[in-house]
This record gives C-alpha cells, structure tokens and sequence, in this order.
C-alpha cells in the first residue's frame, strides 16, 4: 500500500470545498470587485485574500498572487503529510512542474513590459525558487536578464532555457518556452524510474502534459511546418506516426479538427488560444480525476486534488478579470465553466 493514507484522507474531506460551476456563477452575478471579494472570502479558497488588497496598485493582481499562494502553502501540507520516501519523491517532482509555468510566466511578463506585480501573479510560486528571485527576475530589463536571475536564484528550468533567448520573431517566446517545458519533464520523468504504480500514475500524467504542450506549440504555428526541435516526445495521444500527422499539416483548420479528434475534445474549444488552454487543462484535470478514482489509495489523489485547486485558481482570476473588463457574462461563463 503506497504511504499516503494520511494525506489522501485529509484530501477526501476538502474535495466539496471546490469553486464549482454554480460558485463561479454567483461571483460574477455580484456587482463591483468588493462584493465579489466579500463572497470569495466566504470560501476555502478565497479566505486568505488580505482585507486591504483592494487598496494594491493592481487588486486583481494582488487576489490572484494570494490564491496561488494559497495553493503553494496547501502543496507544502501535502508535502510534509505523504510518509513514504518513493511517493514523497514523486509528489516533489509534480510540484518541481510548476517551475516551468513560472519561468514562462515571468518571461511573458518583461518581454510585455508589464506591471511587476501581475507578473507575480501569473509566476506560480514554487519549491526551491525564493521569492525574492521571482520579483529580482519580474523587473529585470530584458527576457535574457530575466532568465540569469532565476538561473542564479537555483532555477534549472531557466538555466536551460537560456539558450533559446533570440530576438522575438513571429512566434514569440515560443522556443524558450518549449526549452522550460523540456528541461520540466525530462526532470520529472528521472523521478519515475523506479517504477511502481505511483511513478506510473505520474508517468502517464506526464504523457498528457506532453500532448498539451504539443498541441499548443502546434496550434501557436497555424499549419506552419514545426522546426525539428519544437516538438517534444513522450506524449500518449499524441506521439510517433499521429504526431507525425498533425505536424504534416498546412491549414489551421485542419491542425484544429485533427487535434480536436485525437485528444476528444471539441474543435471549437481550440479555435482560440485562451479557450485552448482551458481545454487542455481541462482535460488533463479529468483525467487525473478518473486516476484517482480508480485508485484511492494512490499518488493520484493528491494530484487530483492539486491539478484541481491550480485550475480552480486560474478559474477564478478569469472570472475577476473578464468582469473588471466588462465581458459578456456567457463568455466569460464559456471559459471559466468546467462544464459536465
């Protein structure tokens, strides 16, 4: 029996503490951030956001940046309370993922130009990055400056994606990203050698995390031909010969319908790259879902659990934000909505 038994317990008595779908309606329904604010902090997930935080340069921002630290103090718990040596070692190599997610997220932000502190917010913290480092990079003068402070700060992600800094082309931070990414799993994948059923269950998570880079590398390039490292392998849909043929494709619609019927999801999710980054989290959430079902007693109940609460974080900041922004309520609604 893996040794979780105490962490998946605790998890088993949070799991109705979720934002769901009919929360998220009655968040938006309230009129003007303070209302909205006084119902999140009503929730589980809402009850550490600081009573001043409406008085930040950028509130939003500063709700989003304590949500996520929220969660980071939640994968800490987790952490401390997983007894076994093997599954301890697998729980910190899911959560190392997140580094990659952060070294984007501040490499989007200085190459945008933007505010230090939403920047912070999208940069999820993480195990092993101090949080000085994250701020020293967020306001460093360029992407390459940016990636040196994470890289001296102890990042491995960002001293690996340094050589995919060029100057931005048509597709951006595309290949800095897919080097994040690359150099995330290969160190995740190192944790699964062992073998056992928790290192399978997070083998497998990692496949779908490659099909979901891969599809976004794929839909970021419309139909234009992939370079022959902007791929990477070890996906479980998405691999070999289907790969191949996705790639192989000149038209975005095509890339979309063919993308769409090899992951089963709907073409018209894919149609936008925000509504396309849903999709693939969604999926990969429900599939996670399904693992740990399956398997109670398992590694995949924390990463259920986890994979959750970080959608439901990112849920939420949409939710704020397309308000803040005076959005159509049903597509704000369409995005943030997990749906059946």
């Amino acid at each position: 029996m893996a040794r979780l038994d105490f962490a998946n317990s605790r998890i088993g008595a949070r799991r109705a503490r979720l934002l769901g779908d009919r929360a998220l309606r009655e968040l938006l329904a309230r009129g003007g951030l303070e209302a909205r604010l006084e119902l999140l902090r009503s929730s589980a997930a809402g009850a550490g956001i600081p009573a001043a935080v409406t008085g930040a340069p950028d509130p939003l921002a500063a709700v989003e940046l304590a949500l996520r630290e929220a969660v980071h103090r939640e994968e800490a718990r987790l952490l401390r309370d997983t007894e076994g040596a093997r599954q301890r070692a697998l729980l910190s190599a899911f959560l190392a993922l997140e580094e990659a997610a952060a070294v984007k997220a501040i490499a989007r932000g200085v190459a945008a130009g933007a505010p230090v502190d939403r920047t912070l917010a999208a940069a999820p913290p993480v195990p092993g990055l101090a949080d000085a480092g994250r701020r020293a990079a967020a306001v460093a003068p360029d992407v390459a400056a940016a990636l040196e402070v994470l890289a001296g700060a102890g990042s491995e992600v960002a001293a690996a994606a340094r050589g995919a800094v060029g100057a931005p082309g048509e597709h951006g931070l595309l290949a800095l990203e897919i080097a994040a990414d690359r150099a995330a799993f290969a160190r995740a994948r190192a944790a699964c050698r062992r073998g056992g059923e928790d290192a399978a269950i997070l083998a497998r998570h990692l496949g779908d995390r490659v099909d979901a880079r891969n599809a976004a590398t794929l839909l970021a390039l419309a139909g234009a031909p992939p370079a022959a490292d902007a791929l990477l392998d070890g996906g479980r849909l998405l691999s070999g010969e289907a790969l191949r043929r996705v790639a192989a494709l000149r038209e975005g619609a095509a890339v979309r319908d063919a993308l769409a019927q090899a992951l089963g999801v709907a073409a018209s999710d894919l149609a936008t790259p925000w509504g396309a980054e849903r999709a693939l989290e969604r999926r990969m959430v429900v599939a996670l879902r399904r693992e740990a079902r399956s398997r109670p007693l398992s590694l995949a109940v924390p990463l259920a659990w986890l994979a959750a609460r970080r959608a439901e974080v990112r849920r939420t900041a949409l939710v704020l934000r397309g308000a803040a922004l005076g959005l159509p309520a049903g597509e704000i609604l369409d995005l943030a909505e997990e749906g059946p």
